[in-house]
């Protein structure tokens, strides 16, 4: 199991559908050409700046997906407020140890993006996540905007010696960026750089020295996520067809099992902060069966027989979701199996009578690549296939490489049924 998790890390890693989460809040989009609709945003439960955002304009009504250039702003009723802008974002900012510059060096480039809004006023406070850092930008409508993020550098000693060095200079910046206003540029030297430090700073100045002497909106208690992970689980159905082969030299190539049998169990996801993907796992039984040879170490004679039993298996992956219409979802997965024989019942063909052991009534090895399957969910309901690579006879005598493939599989097609209600929808009613 362990030589597998990194094909597992891999294809976490390099597989990132964008898709949203299926829960749909009040709220309401300002489009580019001026107007406002009002009805409901789909709540991705976003880190990073959202993609594109899913609309409707009743619970009965199709969905429509903007992209951020398309809008204006999106903002949740009861909830967050995304604002559509042009950011000067440092890129080089960097504070994860073992991905350090070497150097102090700003790389600024200008994106466009879906902001998230902490504080509005004539100052404005908003947030972007990057894979590898948070930026708070400050926004008035006298300067250029400022961005505000962590950042750490390497730097070498006459010694030679390379040193970790904090060059986040954010309150020498604020100083800097507020000092038409001496009353919060000193201020500013005492705030901690946490987001409430910062919007403490920018609703000071809009309550000093702005125009209206107004604070502004302070928008942390909407901004703060409500929920980070998600659960959810059920129970599964379905039918498999077995193609393997015997673990016996004389029946190699020989299918013993190439039938379809029922199987049962239960499923349970966590789904990830965006809901973009899903770490699964599966518990399941199915009826098998098999052949196999026993040789005897003391009479030189051999024992041919099949067994049949209880198949359990255990299935661990990461799981995929892709936007369809009507607010519904294709899913892609891909997990890793065991499995383990269960009351094995033995029929002696020929020779010595045959008594189970730990070892003589095998299942087929899987392969060292994932299993893939495919699947469609409908609010509750999930269909999906999906097919598991088993080693082909003698496998582990021809060499590791013939691991990776073989001629044995199983194929599954299912349903599942989710069990409960959808937890972002109940955290929803409780948030309203």
């Amino acid at each position: 199991m362990l030589r597998r998790l990194p094909f597992l890390l891999l294809a976490f890693a390099g597989f990132s559908y964008q898709s949203l989460a299926q829960t749909f809040e009040p709220g309401y989009v300002v489009r580019t050409v001026g107007d406002t609709l009002r009805g409901e945003i789909e709540n991705g439960f976003w880190e990073e700046p959202p993609p594109s955002i899913r609309f409707r304009r009743s619970a009965q009504s199709p969905s429509e997906t903007y992209l951020p250039h398309q809008l204006r702003a999106a903002r949740f009723t009861k909830g967050r407020y995304f604002r559509f802008l042009r950011l000067p974002i440092d890129h080089a900012a960097k504070a994860v140890v073992g991905h350090l510059p070497r150097e102090n060096r700003p790389a600024i480039q200008t994106d466009s993006l879906l902001a998230e809004v902490l504080v509005e006023g004539t100052a404005s406070l908003v947030r972007v996540v990057l894979p590898d850092i948070v930026h708070y930008v400050v926004l008035r409508p006298d300067r250029p905007a400022l961005d505000l993020s962590e950042r750490k550098y390497l730097r070498q000693g006459s010694d030679g010696v390379w040193t970790l060095v904090n060059g986040n200079n954010y309150r020498g910046q604020l100083g800097v960026y507020f000092g038409d206003c001496p009353t919060v540029s000193l201020a500013a030297q005492k705030a901690a750089f946490t987001v409430e430090g910062l919007s403490a700073v920018v609703l000071a100045y809009n309550a000093a020295c702005s125009p209206a002497h107004q604070p502004g909106h302070n928008l942390l208690a909407e901004a703060t996520p409500r929920r980070r992970l998600a659960f959810q689980g059920g129970v599964l159905a379905g039918v498999r067809y077995n193609r393997t082969e015997s673990n016996a030299a004389e029946l190699a190539g020989t299918c013993v099992d190439c039938a379809v049998h029922p199987f049962g169990g239960l499923y349970a996801e966590v789904l990830q902060p965006s809901r973009t993907a899903a770490i699964f796992g599966e518990l399941t039984l199915s009826s098998f069966k098999s052949s196999n040879v026993e040789y005897s170490n003391y009479s030189y004679s051999k024992s041919v027989y099949t067994y049949k039993g209880l198949l359990g298996s255990a299935r661990l992956g990461v799981r995929f979701f892709i936007p369809a219409p009507r607010e519904r979802q294709w899913l892609v997965s891909f997990g890793y199996e065991l499995n383990k024989t269960i009351m094995p019942r033995i029929t002696t063909l020929s020779g010595t009578p045959v008594v189970a052991s730990a070892t003589n009534v095998p299942f087929a090895k899987a392969v060292i690549l994932p299993n893939i399957g495919l699947g469609f969910r409908s609010h509750r309901f999930t269909t999906s296939v999906d097919v598991q690579l088993y080693r082909d006879y003698n496998d582990d005598a021809q060499g590791y490489g013939t691991a990776f493939f073989g001629s044995n599989f199983a194929l599954r097609a299912g349903l599942g049924y989710r069990l409960g209600r959808n937890s972002d929808e109940a955290t929803k009613r409780a948030a309203e």
